[in-house]
């Protein structure tokens, strides 16, 4: 069975959201074409400086590749960040990704060096005090700080993401189901700028699903890492409940992530129109950062404080 799209070259993968069956030069001009098209809507292609957050896995590594063939290399700022997760390493992972993609040297920090505790230390602090909280929460917030720091350090244009559909819609229906009106109206396809010191993160993968990074990361020959972090498998998350649920309904209706995106899209623009101009962030008294709309001390700070790694200057306020 030949290609669909080149007529020549024998056909290796179903594409089931276009329901097009593709040989491997051509599926992978496809996810490179549409990794560009969304780029170039995003204006990447015009920045001088991209801050690129690399993790070491198959979706940074599909970042890079495709984002070398259009953008100056000079202008492109690999930066990887180590969580400290005992037993779970990706520097070689992120080296590798280095050497194939022929870009210049990654940036490396880590959590213990940038933050003064690893994400294990955290995790084992807010299990003594009592908190159920999560290591994903710690990991996520403490990662986009970082991640905005050093874009900020660099003095790039945009953070550029290796986020992709699955990503995106998970992060929806997370967002939906806890009801968090301030980040839907933040989220979105085009950042929405709520304070002077966020640095404008974009995700051209945004519309490539995670099956398809997972196959060109393969067919161009990067051994990535392909076990779950510890801690998903020790606790699963909402997140990991949500992802099933969308991998069976994509299963049974493909495509259906695209159309969510695109609805959310649509909603994202009218919610935007009417409450973005009274959303602007206040800083965290303690460390600086912007925080949530109504807090005077921002979750990351709050959740060293209740940890017990950190002190609080307003003991009143828990």
């Amino acid at each position: 069975m030949n290609c669909d799209l080149c007529g020549e070259r024998e056909a290796q993968v179903l594409q089931p959201h276009t329901n097009r069956k593709l040989c491997v030069p051509c599926f992978l001009e496809d996810v490179k074409s549409r990794i560009r098209i969304e780029a170039t809507r995003l204006g990447i292609d015009r920045s001088k400086k991209v801050l690129v957050a690399v993790s070491g896995g198959k979706d940074s590594f599909v970042l890079l590749d495709s984002l070398r063939e259009f953008l100056d290399p000079d202008n492109i700022i690999p930066f990887n960040i180590e969580e400290g997760i005992e037993g779970y390493n990706r520097k070689d992972q992120a080296d590798q990704l280095i050497q194939l993609t022929n870009v210049k040297s990654l940036i490396k920090t880590s959590f213990r060096e940038s933050l003064g505790y690893a994400l294990d230390q955290m995790v084992s602090g807010a299990s003594s005090s009592g908190l159920k909280t999560s290591a994903c929460t710690f990991c996520g917030g403490f990662r986009r700080k970082l991640i905005n720091d050093f874009a900020r350090k660099v003095g790039a244009d945009v953070v550029v993401t290796g986020h992709n559909l699955d990503d995106e819609v998970q992060t929806i229906i997370i967002n939906l189901l806890r009801g968090d009106l301030e980040r839907l109206v933040r989220f979105g396809s085009v950042p929405l700028i709520v304070s002077s010191k966020f640095v404008p993160r974009l995700k051209p993968l945004r519309r490539i699903y995670e099956w398809e990074t997972t196959l060109y990361a393969n067919f161009r020959g990067y051994s990535f890492q392909d076990v779950e972090c510890p801690y998903m498998l020790r606790r699963p998350t909402l997140r990991a409940r949500v992802r099933e649920l969308l991998y069976q309904m994509e299963f049974k209706s493909p495509g259906v992530l695209l159309r969510i995106l695109d609805t959310f899209d649509q909603i994202s623009m009218n919610m935007r129109s009417k409450l973005s101009s009274a959303l602007s962030l206040p800083n965290c008294i303690i460390c600086g950062e912007p925080t949530s709309t109504g807090r005077t001390i921002c979750k990351n700070c709050e959740l060293l404080i209740k940890s017990g790694l950190l002190d609080s200057p307003l003991k009143s306020t828990y």
